[in-house]
C-alpha cells in the first residue's frame, strides 16, 4: 500500500478544463507514482517512464495512464512484484493503466511490431527512478526512428486512413471524435511523430525550423490543439459512462453540458471545436504529403521541377503555389485560379501560398467577380471530391469570405440535428462531392445519363453548393436559401436565368424526398400536385440528383437503399406525368402479368385478378403478384388466412404477404404481430378485392436470425381472427425499448375519396399498430 498517496479522483482537480487542468491532473498522478517509489525504495536500475499523453502532461480524466518500467536486467519475479505494487493502487483508484516492463534495448526492438509501439518512443518522460536508463532509451529510440522513418510514416498514413474511414472523413462533424477524428488531436501528434522520425526532435518547433511549417502554422496548431484538449477534458468530466474510443465522441446529448464547463453555449462549442479541427486538418493535410515523401526519398531527394499550370500558378512538389511576384491587388482572381488548379490536381495549396494569400487578404475588402472568377469557381465545384482539399483551403485562408462577404455566417454554422453528420458548409461541400460521384457514374449509369442530359448542369452544381445556406438565416431555410442563392449567383455575374434556376433548385430541394417518404406514390392525384410544383423535366432530373447527393452527404439516417428506391419510383412516375401521359405507362399491367405468369402460370394469376382494384396493379410488382397467386392456389376458406415471407427487392428487407377475409382492424392486428416479434415495418399495402378478400403485404427490415415460423403462425391466427393481440405490442416494446419523444403532430387533409391522415411522432415498436387501431376504433377504413 502507498502511504500518504494523493486522492486520485479527477473530480477534485479545481481547474477549468484545458491545459491547466491536464497539467494539474498529471502532477497528481506523478505524485502518487513517486510516493510508491519512495515506499519501495527504488533508486538504481529501475525507472518509471511516462508515455503518450501522460508524458506530454495532457492527461484527461479518462485518458490511459501509459507507463514503461525500464530496468537493467532485474529478475522476472522481482519485476512482477514491482508491477503489482505500482499498478494495483492505480487500478483500485479507477485509472486505466497500461504498462510494459522492458530493458531499453528490448523496448526499441519491440517498436517494429506495431505503429503505436514505434510512436510511443517519441513521447517519453522520466517520472521517477534511474535517469540513465531513459537516456539509454532516448539514444536508441532516436537512432531507430531515423532509420525506419519511411516505414513508420507509411504505417501512420495507413492508420490515419482507417481511423478517418471509421470515425468521419472530414472535420466539421456534428459529433466529432476529439482524439482520432479528422482534424483531431491525433493529427497534431502525428506531425510531432513525423518530426522525430525525420529530424530527431519530436516537436512542432523542429518542423518550423525545417520549413515544413510556418510560424503562423505553429501558432495555429497550438491554439487549435488547446481548444480540442479543453473540449476533450470537459467531455470526460461530463460523461462518466463511456470508456475507450467512445469516451472521446462529442455526442449531441452532451453538447450543452460540455459547453457549460467551457463557459460556452452549445452552438458556440460546436463552432469553436469545428473550426479548431479544420485548422488542424488544413495544416496536416498540406504538410503530411511532404513529410511522407521526404521519409521515403530522403530530405535531399530530387524534387520534380515546378510546372506552370495556370497564369501565375505552378505545381511545386505536388502542391499548388502562386508566383511570388503576383498579388491580389493587381490580380483579384489569383486566389480562385490557384484553388481551381489545386482542385483539378486533387491537392492542397502550398504553405507559402496560403501564408501570402492570408496576409494579402487581411484587412482587405471584398474581391469582385468577372468571367475568369466564375470559370474558376465552376471548375473547382465540378472537380467534385477531388476539389474538397482545395475548397477547404479556400475557406481556411479566407478566399470564400473575400468573394462572398456573407460566407462567414455559413462557415462552421452548427446543425444540431441527429440526421446530419456535418456542420453547414462541410455538408454543402460534401453534397458537391456526392453530386460529382453521381455525375461520374460511380453509383450507376442511370445517374450519369441524367447528368449528361441536363441543359445547364452548372446551375445544379451551384445549387448543390448553396442548397442549405438558408439555415444561417431566420425563417424556413428553403425559402431563405432561395433568396440568398439568387442574390449570390447574381452578384457573381451569372445570367438572370441561371440565378432563377439555382434559386428554384434551392427552394424545392426537399420536395422529392418529402414526397417519396411521406406521400402515397400510387396515388395519381398526389403525384400530380408534386409534378405541378416541379414544372419541367430539367428541374425534375436536377432535383432528383440533388436529392440523392444531399441524402448521402447528410448521413445514414437520411440515406438508404430503401429510400433510394422510393426516390427512383417517384422520379419515374413524375417523368411520365410531365410528359403528358399516365403516372404508370400504358401496358404496364400486361408486362406485369407476363412477368408474373413466368413464375406461377397464367391460370394462377386469373384467380388473383378477379375484382382487384386498379391500385393493386400500380403498387404490386411481378414478385408480389406471383406470391399472392401461390397463396391463393390453396385458397383460404371461410375464416382462414394465409401468410408468407420472401426476400425484398432491396438488401436487408423482406416482404410479408397476407391473404385473409377483410375486416376493419386487420392492418392493426397484423402490425401488432410484427411489432411483437421485433420486425420494423418500412411499408404497408392494403388492397381489398370486390369479394372482400384482402391482398396485403408489409415490407420489413429483414429479421436477424431465428425462424419465421413462429411469427407467421401468429400472423395467420390473428388475420383469421383467432388470436387476441392485446399484449403483443407491449412484449415487443419491452424487448426493444427506445427513448420516446412525447411530441405527436396529426394533420387531416380531406381528399376526393376520403381523407389523408398524416402523423409525425418518434418511432417506437408498435407505432403502426396503435395508429391503425385508433382509426379502426373510430370506424374508419384504411
Amino acid at each position: 500500500t502507498m502511504t500518504g498517496a494523493p486522492d486520485l479522483d479527477p473530480g477534485r482537480v479545481r481547474q477549468p478544463p484545458g491545459r491547466a487542468w491536464c497539467h494539474a491532473w498529471t502532477a497528481t498522478v506523478d505524485q502518487a507514482v513517486r510516493q510508491w517509489a519512495a515506499d519501495l525504495g527504488v533508486d538504481r536500475g529501475l525507472a518509471v517512464v511516462a508515455l503518450g499523453s501522460y508524458a506530454r502532461r495532457q492527461l484527461c480524466p479518462k485518458s490511459d495512464v501509459d507507463v514503461l518500467l525500464l530496468h537493467d536486467g532485474w529478475a522476472r519475479r522481482d519485476l512482477e512484484d514491482v508491477v503489482q505494487r505500482l499498478c494495483y493502487p492505480l487500478w483500485d483508484a479507477g485509472l486505466r493503466v497500461g504498462h510494459a516492463v522492458r530493458t531499453p534495448r528490448d523496448t526499441v526492438r519491440r517498436a517494429a511490431d506495431r505503429v503505436d509501439g514505434a510512436t510511443a518512443l517519441v513521447d517519453r518522460r522520466l517520472v521517477v527512478g534511474d535517469p540513465g536508463l531513459l537516456d539509454d532509451l532516448s539514444v536508441r529510440a532516436r537512432r531507430w526512428l531515423r532509420r525506419h522513418a519511411a516505414a513508420v510514416l507509411g504505417a501512420l498514413t495507413d492508420a490515419d486512413d482507417r481511423r478517418r474511414a471509421r470515425l468521419g472523413p472530414h472535420p466539421g462533424m456534428l459529433e466529432p471524435h476529439l482524439k482520432d477524428g479528422a482534424g483531431g488531436l491525433r493529427d497534431v501528434h502525428s506531425l510531432r511523430w513525423a518530426a522525430a522520425c525525420l529530424l530527431g526532435d519530436g516537436g512542432l518547433d523542429a518542423l518550423v525550423g525545417a520549413r515544413y511549417l510556418g510560424a503562423a502554422d505553429r501558432h495555429e496548431l497550438a491554439e487549435a490543439a488547446g481548444v480540442l484538449l479543453a473540449a476533450r477534458c470537459a467531455l470526460h468530466l461530463a460523461d462518466r459512462s463511456q470508456r475507450g474510443v467512445q469516451a472521446d465522441r462529442l455526442r449531441l446529448d452532451l453538447h450543452d453540458d460540455v459547453a457549460g464547463r467551457m463557459g460556452l453555449d452549445g452552438d458556440g462549442l460546436l463552432r469553436r471545436v469545428g473550426l479548431a479541427a479544420r485548422a488542424v486538418a488544413h495544416v496536416h493535410g498540406r504538410t503530411w504529403p511532404a513529410l511522407l515523401a521526404d521519409a521515403r526519398g530522403g530530405r535531399r531527394r530530387r524534387k520534380p521541377p515546378a510546372r506552370v499550370i495556370a497564369d501565375g500558378v505552378r505545381l511545386v512538389d505536388g502542391l499548388v503555389a502562386v508566383d511570388a511576384d503576383r498579388r491580389l491587388e493587381e490580380d483579384p482572381v489569383l486566389g480562385l485560379r490557384a484553388v481551381a488548379a489545386a482542385a483539378g490536381h486533387g491537392t492542397h495549396l502550398h504553405r507559402s501560398t496560403t501564408e501570402r494569400l492570408g496576409r494579402q487578404l487581411d484587412g482587405r475588402g471584398a474581391l469582385g467577380w468577372d468571367g475568369e472568377a466564375r470559370a474558376a469557381l465552376l471548375s473547382t465545384l465540378r472537380a467534385g471530391r477531388r476539389g474538397l482539399p482545395a475548397l477547404a483551403d479556400a475557406g481556411h485562408v479566407g478566399l470564400l469570405a473575400a468573394h462572398l462577404p456573407e460566407w462567414p455566417r455559413v462557415r462552421g454554422h452548427r446543425q444540431r440535428n441527429p440526421l446530419h453528420r456535418f456542420d453547414l458548409d462541410t455538408h454543402l461541400l460534401e453534397t458537391v462531392a456526392e453530386l460529382g460521384d453521381l455525375a461520374a457514374g460511380t453509383d450507376g449509369a442511370r445517374h450519369a445519363a441524367l447528368w449528361e442530359g441536363l441543359a445547364d448542369p452548372d446551375a445544379l452544381v451551384l445549387a448543390a453548393a448553396l442548397h442549405d445556406v438558408g439555415k444561417a438565416w431566420p425563417g424556413d431555410h428553403s425559402q431563405a436559401g432561395a433568396r440568398v442563392a439568387r442574390r449570390w449567383v447574381a452578384r457573381m455575374g451569372f445570367c438572370r436565368g441561371r440565378a432563377a434556376r439555382v434559386a428554384r433548385y434551392v427552394e424545392l430541394h426537399l420536395l422529392l424526398p418529402d414526397a417519396a417518404t411521406r406521400r402515397d406514390l400510387d396515388d395519381a392525384a398526389e403525384l400530380a400536385e408534386v409534378a405541378a410544383r416541379v414544372g419541367d423535366h430539367e428541374t425534375l432530373d436536377g432535383l432528383y440528383l440533388l436529392s440523392l447527393a444531399d441524402a448521402r452527404a447528410t448521413g445514414p439516417g437520411a440515406h438508404s437503399a430503401w429510400k433510394d428506391g422510393l426516390l427512383a419510383t417517384l422520379h419515374t412516375r413524375l417523368g411520365c406525368l410531365l410528359a403528358g401521359g399516365e403516372m404508370v405507362p400504358a401496358g404496364r399491367a400486361d408486362e406485369l402479368l407476363a412477368a408474373a405468369s413466368r413464375q406461377v402460370g397464367r391460370e394462377s394469376l386469373d384467380e388473383v385478378m378477379r375484382g382487384v382494384p386498379d391500385r393493386y396493379l400500380v403498387a404490386a410488382d411481378a414478385g408480389q403478384l406471383a406470391e399472392h397467386a401461390r397463396m391463393l392456389s390453396s385458397g383460404p376458406g371461410p375464416g382462414q388466412a394465409r401468410a408468407s415471407v420472401r426476400p425484398g427487392r432491396v438488401d436487408g428487407t423482406a416482404v410479408v404477404s397476407v391473404v385473409a377475409p377483410d375486416r376493419r382492424g386487420l392492418i392493426a392486428d397484423c402490425a401488432a404481430v410484427l411489432a411483437a416479434h421485433g420486425l420494423d415495418v418500412l411499408e404497408a399495402r392494403a388492397h381489398t378485392r370486390a369479394d372482400r378478400l384482402a391482398l396485403d403485404w408489409f415490407v420489413v427490415a429483414a429479421p436477424r436470425g431465428g425462424e419465421p415460423d413462429a411469427w407467421l403462425d401468429d400472423l395467420r391466427a390473428v388475420a383469421a381472427g383467432g388470436l387476441d393481440v392485446a399484449d403483443l405490442p407491449a412484449r415487443g416494446a419491452r424487448r426493444r425499448a427506445r427513448r420516446a419523444d412525447p411530441v405527436v403532430r396529426v394533420r387531416v387533409q380531406p381528399r376526393p375519396r376520403g381523407a389523408r391522415v398524416e402523423v409525425r411522432a418518434a418511432d417506437s415498436p408498435g407505432l403502426l399498430h396503435r395508429l391503425a387501431r385508433a382509426l379502426a376504433d373510430a370506424g374508419l377504413d384504411v
